[in-house]
């Protein structure tokens, strides 16, 4: 072999040798590297007055910002009525709740059921239940903690939530979906947007209705007042919950006013059902709340039969006898003289406001004339007539008329939106793909409440390390063998 294989074979040699050095330097160097953050999850029961969902969230366990990034990963509707039906057999109350429960535990992975925080809240339905009777109530709740505690999860207990709670969490679901309390970015980079304006909310339920903004004013009364610190920023908020004014009561009540109007007989006009239509009404059953107040002196049970009249302006006169929009001398107030400042900014009406505009296609911010034309045209159509044109709505097809003048009296007389402010409202189901309620709200404030995680810390290789060590192993057998090739090549020489 030539002096000059030689110098080439040696280089390719200590090349090898090199290699192997800095990979075991490499494998020595052990560093501490974090895993990426774990996923937690939680689940909350919304048990409202007409029906029960069940939520399911998740959120990183290191949180972001004080507060986690919680997104929606399911959502299960309870067979059935609200809970608070169930109050002359509590049993099935809990027991209503357990395909749900099975649902839930088919996506949260078992290991972690354990330690998953899971909440039940209850809403206008069970606080009627309880001032009713308090023992029923009870009785519910014992029986849906005892179906719940028999399913792997950390449950923290069923409670009723105060109108307040309510308002105010819908609040943050809402603003949170719409990007105004933290930015999200594909790079999962989340910002504080700061010049945006948060948006109020509007939420209107079966048995309550509830009103939450941000005043450009104090708040002078502080029972409707409600502070939350999200993100690092304060949130100073007025919410109020009326309870009684959601539309199942609403229309109850409605129902109660035109038979005491005329006690003496067993046949009610409604001006707010279609001309035609006709059902048959029990006492019992139409005083058989706390929001319906029966007559002083109380008659014999009896059935009432009820008959629509068609008439628009007739039906505005008997909803707007519901409220008291009085106010006391140098006070603002919403209605029956509850405080409430102007109201201010853009605000999402959801829940019951979507639903009975949907249906009349009025979710599109049409102006407030157009509103008005559509709901007094529709009002104005026969029972027969609406029967040929929505023949899959015939359930609560003769309820439409009064509940859209309702939310126009609610809007408009009670919460004072007016020409100007109209187009500040959007009716919306969802924001984002998801669910618009108080449930995410409640989630997100829970998730304040939790410590973050810090990241799980183990022993390993930095990438770059890692990558270089490789190189070199891959650099090292190629160089072997290109040495090896070269020595046999010139020993046959």
């Amino acid at each position: 072999m030539g002096y000059k294989a030689k110098v080439v074979v040696g280089l390719l040699a200590a090349t090898c040798v090199f290699s192997i050095i800095a990979l075991i330097l490499s494998v020595v160097n052990v560093k501490d590297v974090f895993l990426p953050p774990r996923t937690k999850y939680g689940l909350v029961f919304d048990a409202g007055s007409t029906h029960t969902s069940l939520y399911i969230y998740r959120w990183p366990a290191d949180k972001e910002n004080g507060t986690g990034i919680v997104s929606q990963v399911a959502v299960c509707n309870v067979s059935g009525p609200g809970i608070s039906s169930y109050a002359d057999n509590p049993a099935e109350a809990g027991a209503s709740l357990k395909p749900c429960l099975e649902t839930a535990m088919q996506i949260v992975p078992a290991e972690q059921q354990r330690e998953t925080p899971t909440y039940l809240g209850a809403t206008a339905g069970m606080r009627l239940l309880r001032e009713q009777n308090s023992t029923k109530a009870e009785q519910v709740f014992a029986e849906v903690a005892k179906a719940i505690g028999k399913y792997p999860v950390d449950f923290r207990g069923a409670r009723i939530l105060t109108g307040n709670e309510e308002g105010s969490l819908g609040w943050i679901t809402v603003n949170y979906l719409l990007e105004t309390l933290v930015k999200f970015s594909f790079a999962e980079e989340w910002e504080h947007p700061q010049t945006t304006e948060v948006l109020g909310a509007l939420d209107l339920g079966g048995a309550s209705t509830q009103i939450t903004f941000q005043p450009g004013v104090t708040i002078e009364d502080k029972n409707t007042s409600v502070l939350f610190r999200l993100y690092g920023t304060n949130y100073s908020l007025y919410t109020h919950s009326y309870l009684c004014y959601g539309q199942t009561q609403a229309l109850k009540r409605l129902l109660a006013a035109l038979h005491q109007g005329s006690p003496s007989t067993p046949q009610i006009s409604h001006p707010c059902y279609p001309k035609g239509y006709r059902e048959n009404v029990t006492t019992a059953d139409l005083y058989s709340t706390p929001c319906v107040r029966a007559p002083s002196t109380p008659g014999p049970a009896q059935v009432l039969t009820v008959t629509g009249t068609g008439n628009p302006a007739e039906c505005r006169t008997a909803i707007q006898k519901l409220f008291n929009f009085s106010c006391g001398a140098n006070r603002t107030c919403g209605f029956n003289g509850v405080y409430q400042p102007p109201v201010r900014g853009q605000f999402f009406a959801f829940a019951g406001f979507y639903y009975t505009f949907h249906f009349l296609n009025l979710t599109s911010q049409q102006s407030l004339n157009d509103v008005n034309s559509t709901v007094e045209t529709f009002c104005k159509k026969n029972w027969t007539e609406l029967v040929e044109n929505f023949p899959q709505q015939k359930r609560y097809l003769h309820t439409y008329c009064s509940m859209a003048t309702y939310i126009l009296t609610l809007l408009l007389d009670g919460y004072k939106f007016n020409e100007l402010t109209w187009s500040n409202i959007r009716f919306s189901r969802q924001a984002a793909n998801t669910d618009i309620g108080w449930t995410l709200g409640f989630m997100l404030n829970f998730t304040n409440m939790i410590p973050a995680e810090a990241l799980e810390q183990v022993k390993g290789h930095q990438p770059s390390l890692w990558a270089g060590a490789v190189s070199f192993i891959v650099l090292a057998m190629v160089a072997g063998l290109l040495a090896a090739f070269l020595q046999c090549f010139w020993k046959t020489k």
